[in-house]
């Protein structure tokens, strides 16, 4: 038998071409698949624990999700002065982000502390972007603030803002997790999924007890498993079905799954 690799997706640079996916067709089985990349047990998965922390304290699951998940710069990078109108949440975000600086994102971004300032309207401190544009993210901002976990909104381009489900200290938790999910060097994904299945991830995959993430724009909800973080999105087409994303930055996380027998779009693991 013989396959054939073809393009699948490239990246371009200025007209030079930085990298470029193949596909194998036909596709190779899981025997060979083992055999040419064999699975290597990872020193250890980071654990759940931090998920005990979500309700009574968002900062202190953020922080153990990030050290279990990223990790540690070599040379911390200072972000700079924090200024006094940056909420406690953000500011402790910020200076973890010396430490771990792939916090401030890969797919969204969390601005610079530099380059968070207010809206045109000067009544909003916009602080994150959506990769292309789409839409901002924001907090009330006021000189005197007293408010030490304010509200979030996302802004679309040309609409109106509306709030995010949760304030900002469980946001932030939202947008590691998005980022973890969306970033991750090993992948696996299920494309319109029937959404009455999704407990049959049960046993590789619990919920993670927050509200919907971006929920006016981009509604995503999250599972989590040693290892794993996954994003569950409506399908586009129909509301009744899901995609399911779910990154590892270990692949050998990833083989569980298999167990599930389910039909993957892609399967890194």
């Amino acid at each position: 038998m013989f396959a054939v690799g073809g393009a699948t997706g490239s990246a371009w640079t200025d007209g030079e071409l930085d990298s470029c996916e193949l596909a194998i067709d036909p596709p190779l089985s899981r025997e060979i698949l083992d055999i040419v990349r064999p699975t290597v047990a990872p020193p250890g998965l980071p654990g759940l624990g931090w998920l005990d922390h979500v309700d009574s304290e968002p900062g202190r699951a953020l922080e153990l999700f990030v050290t279990g998940w990223h990790p540690e710069a070599v040379e911390p990078r200072a972000v700079g002065e924090i200024p006094r109108s940056i909420p406690p949440a953000l500011a402790d975000f910020y200076r973890l982000a010396e430490r771990y600086p792939d916090i401030l994102g890969g797919q969204n971004r969390i601005r610079s502390v530099g380059a968070v300032r207010p809206d045109s309207s000067a009544g909003f401190l916009v602080f994150a972007d959506e990769n292309q544009g789409g839409w901002d993210w924001s907090i009330p901002w006021e000189v005197d603030a007293t408010d030490s976990d304010p509200a979030v909104w996302v802004g679309e381009l040309g609409g109106a803002a509306v709030l995010e489900q949760e304030p900002l200290s469980r946001y932030l938790l939202q947008f590691s997790l998005y980022e973890a999910a969306s970033t991750a060097p090993y992948t696996a994904a299920l494309r319109n999924f029937p959404r009455h299945l999704l407990p049959v991830l049960g046993p590789c995959l619990q919920g993670v007890p927050l509200r919907t993430f971006m929920a006016p724009v981009a509604p995503t909800d999250f599972l989590v498993g040693p290892g794993i973080v996954a994003g569950v999105s409506p399908s586009y087409f129909n509301e009744d079905e899901a995609d399911v994303w779910i990154g590892a930055r270990h692949r050998s996380a990833l083989r569980p799954l298999l167990e599930l027998g389910l039909q993957w779009r892609r399967f890194d693991g």
